[in-house]
Parts: C-alpha cells; sequence; structure tokens
C-alpha cells in the first residue's frame, strides 16, 4: 500500500473534518494507507476517527509561540510514517505541511474548501497566511484540489498558480443517506411533531458564514402564514444556551415550534424527518449538508453562494444570501407545493447526487490525482 500523510489544521467539527473522516476508508480499498496529523491538540472529532482506526496524532499548536516546536514535531512525525504523498486540508496545515513536505523531499498535495475570502469571516491571521500561500503556490504544492470552482476561481484571483488547480467536488455515502420509508417517524414522534407538520430543517454549527440569525428571521415570517410548521436546527452550540442563536426569539413561544438539538449522530435520521432543507450561509463552497440533503431526496432552498446553484442545478431554489424576505418567500412558496411535486424535486436532486456527488466518486478522482503524483514509485 501506498501511504498518504493527511496533515489538516484540526479536528473540530467541519465540512472538511467530516469528508476527510469518511472518505479514508475508500482510500483504504483504493490501496492508500492513512494517517492524520492535525496541528493542534484536541478537536470534537479525534474520538471518531480513532472509532474508525484511523491513527491520529496531535501536534499542539495552540498559538504563534509555538509554531516552531510543532513544525519541528511534524517533521518528526513524518519521518516516522515514511509517507508517500502528503495531502494538507486547509489553509494552516498547507502551509506548515507543505514546507515540511519541501524539507522531506515528499511530493505535495493541498486541499482547499473554503470560496468566502471576505474579511468579515476571516481573521487576520488566516488572511495572512492566504496572502503568503498564494506566493508559495508557485513552487510547493505538486497540485491544489479545491472543492468548487467557486473556491477555484477566488483563490486564482488572488494569486494562487492556476496551472496546478483542479476541482473535485466533495462526495457522500449513498448507503448511509436514503430516503427509506418510515425513517424519519422516531424523530418526528420524539419531537411531538405529527406527520401532516411541514418540517424545515437546517444542519450546521453555529458559525457566522452560517447565518442562522437570516434563517430563524426567515422561518419567523413563515411561521406568520403557515401555522402547522416546525423547524429542526442541529449542529455545534445549536441550542437554547447559545444567546447569540436565541437572542432573536422568545422561548416560551417559539419552543414548541423551533427544536434547537445540538450536534446529533443520526443526522440521516433527521433529514428524514424533514419535507424541505434549507442553507442560509453567506459563506460555502461545496457544502456537505446540501449533497447530504440531496441524497436524502429532499427539495432543498438555499442562499447562492460557493458552488450550491451548480450543484442543485434547474431544480435549485436559490436566493441572494443574507436576504431573510427572499428566503421567507422561497419557503412558502416550496411549502404551498403539492406534497407530491416536492417528491418529485427531491428524487430528481437524489437523482443528481447519485451521478455526480458519490463518495465513492469523490475518492476515485483524489486516487487518480495520487497516482499521478507518486505512480508505481516504490513505499519508504
Amino acid at each position: 500500500m501506498k501511504r498518504v500523510a493527511h496533515i489538516i489544521t484540526g479536528l473540530g467539527i467541519g465540512g472538511a473534518e467530516t469528508f476527510l473522516l469518511r472518505v479514508i476508508p475508500e482510500f483504504e480499498k483504493r490501496g492508500y494507507q492513512s494517517l492524520v496529523i492535525f496541528l493542534t491538540g484536541e478537536g470534537e472529532y479525534t474520538e471518531a476517527y480513532e472509532k474508525q482506526d484511523i491513527k491520529v496524532i496531535p501536534i499542539g499548536i495552540h498559538s504563534v509561540l509555538d509554531t516552531p516546536r510543532g513544525f519541528f514535531q511534524l517533521i518528526k512525525s513524518l519521518r516516522a510514517y515514511s509517507p508517500d504523498l502528503i495531502q494538507t486540508w486547509m489553509y494552516h496545515a498547507n502551509l506548515l505541511g507543505g514546507i515540511a513536505g519541501k524539507v522531506l523531499r515528499v511530493p505535495v498535495i493541498w486541499g482547499i474548501q473554503q470560496s468566502n475570502l471576505h474579511s468579515s469571516v476571516n481573521k487576520p491571521r488566516t488572511r495572512h497566511v492566504i496572502r503568503i500561500s498564494s506566493v508559495l503556490s508557485r513552487f510547493i504544492p505538486e497540485s491544489i484540489i479545491y472543492d468548487s470552482q467557486a473556491a477555484r476561481s477566488v483563490h486564482e484571483e488572488t494569486g494562487f498558480e492556476q496551472k496546478r488547480g483542479c476541482v473535485v467536488p466533495n462526495g457522500v455515502n449513498e448507503q448511509w443517506f436514503a430516503p427509506e420509508p418510515g425513517r424519519g417517524e422516531r424523530i418526528r414522534r420524539d419531537l411531538g411533531i405529527s406527520r401532516e407538520s411541514i418540517v424545515v430543517g437546517h444542519i450546521a454549527r453555529y458559525d457566522v458564514q452560517k447565518d442562522q440569525k437570516t434563517f430563524i428571521k426567515s422561518v419567523k415570517r413563515v411561521r406568520e402564514r403557515v401555522q402547522d410548521l416546525h423547524v429542526v436546527m442541529a449542529g455545534a452550540n445549536i441550542d437554547w444556551s447559545n444567546s447569540g442563536l436565541t437572542e432573536v426569539l422568545d422561548e416560551e413561544m417559539d419552543r414548541a415550534w423551533i427544536h434547537l438539538l445540538g450536534p446529533r449522530p443520526d443526522v440521516g435520521d433527521l433529514y428524514a424527518a424533514m419535507d424541505i432543507f434549507c442553507s442560509s450561509s453567506i459563506g460555502e463552497s461545496c457544502p456537505n449538508v446540501v449533497l447530504e440533503a440531496m441524497m436524502m431526496g429532499l427539495p432543498c432552498v438555499a442562499t447562492d453562494v460557493g458552488d450550491v446553484r451548480q450543484m442543485l442545478g434547474e431544480r435549485g431554489l436559490v436566493v441572494s444570501p443574507s436576504d431573510h424576505g427572499a428566503l421567507a418567500e422561497l419557503l412558502l412558496n416550496t411549502i404551498s407545493l403539492p406534497r407530491e411535486k416536492r417528491k418529485e424535486i427531491g428524487a430528481l436532486l437524489r437523482k443528481r447526487a447519485l451521478d455526480r456527488f458519490t463518495l465513492a466518486g469523490a475518492a476515485d478522482r483524489y486516487a487518480e490525482r495520487y497516482h499521478a503524483r507518486i505512480g508505481n514509485r516504490p513505499s519508504g
């Protein structure tokens, strides 16, 4: 087996971390053994990786002052593993992992899963790393894999080397996310939601880029006209103790129909309990949750960010970001459709996901690029 060292900034809950966790078993099937090195020393997903027998090594960089020690620890860990290829994920890992690859003379592929570079959603230090990386992109990575055309375009506009870029969209497992009859009934029963009620869902960690406040403002407007509406929200810090999230809510009144569930392991069942999925983000690239909802056969109402419009195709229902009035109207229009029409839209979105966005398909495209860089070179 060829050995790939995956270097990622952290193992918190996020799109890149989720995709990597899911795709590593697919890499194993294609002859690539994986080690995961994360630059920080903690993360909610660490246990999830270890449960899948994926070896993880924390480097423990918590501040700029930790960087020199962390870099030497990174070099030490890579030497011990002796990888054939280094795949990095996210900006800080691209930078440190890329330099480490040059030191060790191991080919490096960068991974970028971000299409919003605006200062309002990126810390100054992150933007500084992006600027440095745009220069180093001409010398360090063998390839730069973006998960969307939007991400590729915005980075190449800022100076990232065009000749090294390519796009590999994320993918999801069609067996994990399958619209089986009765699958969502337990969720509805547990939450006290009848079969006849309309359920609009939103799944994302609490983050400025996910713009949950616009979503909440939208569904409150929808609720004024659709009394039998329930909203299911899940993700890290999505709960009633998060005052930043609930400041636009009246807990006594809204708790009866807005269900804030926090992080959940049964995401597939949550989708199955929904009639419509909504993404309200102001910044995305190729969001896993939209792909999951498509694969579950749900009509998707989303903001027009990243590659979301292209992902959904002609069956997509998209509006401009941060416009809660337009989002509410699109949700109302979708709710007003006959149930069978919504199912038809969902079925066509599932077919699109099966054709373009399976996990196996994404793994194949990564493996093709790995083989192009290391081919039949001897391991070790």
